[in-house]
């Protein structure tokens, strides 16, 4: 693995693009313990990429706003569990942005969500640097401390191991993109458009209303429909209860 293969299969991955990073971590650390690559080599290139394609998507958040994060969905095989898990996290402090590297598509919606709290270049830089060194560490390590037998097994199964870790990606992304496609097409045959529900409640209808919306959201844009309940999508299990069910329900969220 050269360097400039190593840094870009890192920087890939940190865009967003369905190269996982992590592997090229691990057998990075691999190499470190055979002597063919520097630590410091592999953590100050694969910390560069994180943070280049990290503060690629901060900077698009800042300038683009909210359609970064439609982007994001078209990119993320999970987009709006993404999303939810994203706005969580900054819930709870600029700070979680460190543990967001560590969660697969989390690390991705992080960043827009970021700029789009308010957070300034100069903290957002600070943390972000301090997150990728830790997540480039921490995978380097495991890939050191397994690095004998990882060569071991890698040179036994020879070209079939990589063909294996193929066919495994592949039959991951397809079940990924299959579900989504089963599900995307579920919510189209469920779905009001805003023009028909408002002539809906013009025409006296009252549908219930609940506003899934994360605080976040609705500390930014305070709008919402007028007799809306608000429910965070995790309390949906719990209070089910106070749903009126003699009426038609109607989700509205982002």
């Amino acid at each position: 693995m050269t360097t400039w293969l190593f840094f870009s299969w890192v920087l890939i991955g940190q865009l967003g693009l369905p190269v996982p990073a992590v592997p090229a971590l691990v057998a990075a650390g691999a190499l470190v313990r055979t002597g063919r690559l520097s630590l410091a080599t592999a953590v100050g290139l694969a910390t560069l990429a994180s943070v280049l394609g990290h503060t690629f998507w901060y900077e698009a958040g800042r300038r683009r706003g909210r359609a970064i994060l439609r982007l994001v969905c078209r990119v993320s095989l999970e987009p709006d569990l993404c999303v939810r898990r994203g706005e969580n996290l900054m819930g709870r402090g600029a700070a979680t942005l460190i543990l967001a590297h560590f969660i697969p598509g989390v690390d991705l919606v992080a960043q827009p969500l970021a700029a789009l709290s308010g957070l300034s270049r100069a903290r957002y830089l600070a943390i972000t640097v301090v997150g990728a060194l830790l997540w480039a560490l921490t995978f380097t390590a495991l890939g050191y401390a397994v690095g004998n037998q990882l060569a071991g097994l890698m040179h036994a199964a020879g070209r079939a191991a990589a063909v294996i870790v193929l066919l495994i990606v592949a039959a991951y992304l397809g079940w990924k993109l299959l579900g989504r496609r089963r599900l995307l097409g579920e919510l189209r045959l469920a779905r009001i458009s805003p023009h028909e529900l408002s002539r809906r409640l013009a025409d006296g209808e009252v549908p219930v209303i609940i506003d899934l919306r994360h605080p976040l959201d609705v500390a930014r844009s305070a709008h919402t429909i007028p007799g809306a309940l608000r429910f965070a999508p995790e309390e949906l299990a719990v209070r089910g209860a106070d749903i009126p069910r003699d009426r038609e329900i109607v989700l509205y969220c982002t």
